[in-house]
């Protein structure tokens, strides 16, 4: 790695050569590893930056920037070696041994915009500069929805110098049914010594291979593949692939077996893989660091771990943003969550001159996950056609080759499907993109086109490559922890900063969150912010929590014909209410604990189906038949028991099994007060799916709201049992998405609604600091929070 770096910066275009630079060296900033100016200092897209840095080899060598930002130039030794003509190509330069100095210009973007170039079609919905359509740069800081960042101005990869006879571009092809692994790539000439190893670290192939003129290539058979599977539809075995040239090693590439097909039937998309059809669901991705936009390993997982824990199975890279590391590919391999791909395009009409350009970057992000298992998806970039579409442009007024033909290709090379953008219609089809019942839709009726609910049900998503977002608030530990107390919440500069709003518009994402509070609580939220700005954000959560637990349990059904929906977004870039599902800390807010208990692998989901009675839905993706015992409870306002229900269950791998109420019980009890033949019967219904060696599955619905109570015998009782910590939580009327504000613990279920007479008992997990678990239990159908009590 090349860390060392000295930085200055100077105004735009005052210095055009290295050696113009000798008097402000010594009082350089110091950079002491390869990242943008803004991790350590201010910086904007006004100026010029010079980066410097001294490299002895005793070979002839490469020194490889993993990305540079645009524009920019590469000298060594004060000669000119390199242009950057892409934020997203990595760009190499060779070097001889010895000493050597290695200089990079980074040019002012704004003042290469100043040059007039050709005007799109369309103008971009994100950001004001026409002029960024030519410019191969990321929308991080430029564009205000994607938060209050810096601009990643500088070295945003690593920098690494390697012996030229290093290889590159290598390429790797696994074919599942015969274990024929296909090889390719170029480097010196050399003889290469190469190891396949196994799931367990076995070695199941080796061999020699020889690089002649430039390029070399492997084949050879791996007996008995084992297949790889997204999270929960079964394992993920990875096999390593070693080079060596001379007993040094120089390559160990990660690599997996399996079938993966995109199914466009009846007008939908789904992805089936193995044979079988995967229920999609998880989030768009967005960087762990946004200002290094190069994150450790270890906060690479723990982000892609949060997600999967939760039963996610696909993120998506979105155009506009920036490509992920090796790193992030490993780690969802290793996890099971499947990737979608999009080209770094996003609402700008794509000029035809960098269609190139566009290709070579896609074709060596391609080429960098080769074989790697999780690369599901590759489309051409957010809103490329829906932007267009939305300004009344017809059909012929937005063909683009680069969409029709040259990205196509280099899917068809990668071997994955290939979607012309993020939303599209489906191929061969005249739908619009904009449509949300064909194809891959960006779907936003409920959330900023605030339609109810229940609007989920009758949208006919076929799969949502974005949808539901929200101006989410993290925990009141997070927000004590950034701001201080919740009486930021609303209009105080500090939060209202990092609240999503599309560019132009006059509302913002927490007004959307707030016509949600009135629709699930029929609360005023303006009147609950004035005088109880805490409960007010828990309204916010616990709202959100139910509309997206109810979209995906629609969703999740065979019925629905929705095969995927992903989340806008993974994560916030900055404190406070963000799209993010997680808070910028990688905490999951409320709503991602909800939406666990419907992403489950082993999930049972209770929905209200009016006049047809209370819905149950077990689902198992798993490799596994699941067999148990199912048992219904209803009870009433005072906890009663009104209807139990018992049944043994089996049901087989991937697949689901669905039952009414009266199926199981056999009786009419009208439990969610549909027919209205007098008062209601039921306030509540629970549903438990006790499962041999497993921990068992459960859902519970309150039918029969009761807001604003004030005695609700609502009780927390925490308790260490062997090893760990119980909390056991009981009421005696119903309450919706009970929450436990514990700090230092991590509870197995939260934001859960509670029958009356009904105890849940939850899990506390300790994150090391905390002995003894403290904290509160409430809802919002309660008026006050009860404190955690312990017992030995």
């Amino acid at each position: 790695m090349l860390d060392r770096w000295q930085v200055v910066r100077t105004e735009s275009g005052a210095y055009q050569k290295p050696e113009e630079l000798a008097e402000l060296w010594p009082s350089a900033l110091e950079l002491d590893r390869a990242a943008p100016v803004a991790t350590l200092a201010a910086v904007d897209d006004d100026h010029d930056w010079w980066h410097r840095a001294i490299v002895s080899v005793d070979e002839p060598a490469v020194v490889q920037f993993g990305g540079l930002s645009f524009p920019a130039t590469v000298f060594v030794d004060g000669t000119e070696a390199a242009e950057c003509v892409s934020m997203f190509l990595p760009v190499r330069v060779p070097i001889e041994p010895g000493t050597h100095e290695i200089t990079v210009h980074f040019g002012a973007l704004n003042a290469w915009l100043a040059t007039r170039r050709p005007r799109g079609r369309w103008r971009s919905s994100l950001v004001a500069a026409p002029g960024l359509r030519w410019a191969r740069a990321t929308l991080l800081g430029r564009a205000p929805v994607y938060g209050n960042l810096p601009v990643p101005v500088g070295l945003w990869r690593p920098v690494t110098v390697t012996a030229q006879r290093a290889l590159f571009d290598i390429t790797v092809t696994a074919d599942p049914h015969t274990g024929r692994v296909e090889v390719t790539g170029s480097g010196p000439d050399a003889v290469l010594e190469y190891a396949i190893e196994g799931p367990s670290g076995e070695l199941v192939a080796s061999g020699c291979a020889t690089v002649a003129d430039g390029d070399f290539s492997i084949g050879v058979e791996v007996p008995d593949p084992q297949l790889w599977w997204p999270r929960g539809y079964g394992d993920q075995p990875l096999y390593r692939l070693r080079l060596s040239s001379g007993g040094e090693p120089v390559v160990c590439h990660l690599f997996g077996f399996r079938t993966l097909t995109a199914v466009d039937r009846d007008t939908g998309f789904r992805l089936r893989v193995n044979g079988i059809d995967v229920f999609c669901r998880g989030a768009t991705w967005f960087p762990p660091d946004p200002v290094a936009l190069t994150a450790d390993e270890a906060v690479i997982r723990r982000q892609v771990g949060a997600l999967a824990d939760a039963g996610a199975t696909m993120v998506r890279i979105v155009g506009g943003l920036v490509p992920e590391q090796p790193e992030f590919w490993r780690i969802c391999a290793e996890l099971g969550v499947l990737v979608w791909q999009d080209a770094m395009l996003a609402t700008f009409d794509p000029p035809g001159e960098l269609t190139a350009v566009i290709v070579d970057e896609v074709n060596s992000a391609l080429r960098a996950v080769s074989g790697n298992p999780a690369l599901a998806v590759l489309s051409a970039g957010s809103e490329t056609l829906q932007r267009p579409e939305m300004l009344g442009l017809d059909k012929a007024g937005h063909a683009m080759e680069l969409l029709d033909v040259a990205l196509p290709a280099a899917a068809e090379r990668a071997g994955i499907p290939y979607v012309r953008s993020s939303p599209a219609p489906p191929d061969g089809s005249d739908d619009l993109a904009i449509r949300p019942d064909t194809g891959v839709a960006h779907w936003f009726g409920v959330g900023g086109y605030l339609r109810p609910v229940a609007d989920v049900r009758s949208a006919g998503v076929r799969f949502a490559a974005e949808c539901l977002a929200f101006a989410n608030p993290p925990s009141p530990a997070a927000v004590e922890r950034h701001f201080g107390s919740a009486a930021v919440a609303g209009h105080d500069p500090r939060w209202k900063a990092e609240v999503p709003r599309d560019r132009g518009a006059s509302w913002d994402f927490e007004d959307v969150r707030d016509f949600y509070v009135r629709e699930v609580f029929g609360e005023d939220p303006a009147a609950v912010r004035r005088i109880d700005p805490e409960r007010y954000l828990e309204l916010g959560r616990a709202a959100i929590a139910e509309a997206m637990s109810r979209c995906f349990g629609f969703w999740r059904r065979a019925e629905s014909g929705c095969r995927g929906a992903l989340v806008l977004a993974g994560k916030d870039g900055r404190p406070g209410a963000g799209w993010g599902l997680l808070d910028v800390d990688g905490a999951p807010k409320a709503a991602l604990v909800a939406l666990r208990r419907v992403w489950a692998p082993q999930a049972v989901v209770l929905s209200d189906e009016g006049l047809s009675g209370i819905r149950i839905d077990i689902y198992n993706d798993c490799a596994t038949p699941l067999s148990g015992r199912l048992t219904l409870v209803a009870t009433d306002s005072t906890g009663h028991p009104v209807l139990t229900a018992e049944r043994r269950v089996t049901v087989p791998e991937h697949s689901a099994l669905t039952f009414m109420d009266s199926q199981l019980s056999g009786v009419f009890r009208d439990l969610s007060h549909a027919f209205h033949f007098g008062p209601a019967g039921a306030d509540a219904v629970d549903v438990v799916v006790d499962i041999v060696d497993s921990a068992p599955l459960r859902d519970a619905l309150v039918v029969n709201p009761r807001p604003f109570q004030a005695h609700t015998g609502l009780h927390a009782q925490a308790r260490q049992v062997g090893q760990v910590w119980e909390l056991a939580i009981s009421a005696a009327v119903a309450l919706r998405y009970v929450s436990i504000d514990a700090p230092g613990w991590l509870a197995s279920d939260n934001y859960f609604h509670l029958p009356a007479g009904r105890p849940y008992r939850v899990l506390l997990d300790s994150d090391g600091a905390a002995h003894t678990p403290s904290g509160t239990v409430g809802s919002p159908d309660a008026l006050f929070r009860i404190p955690i009590e312990t017992v030995s």
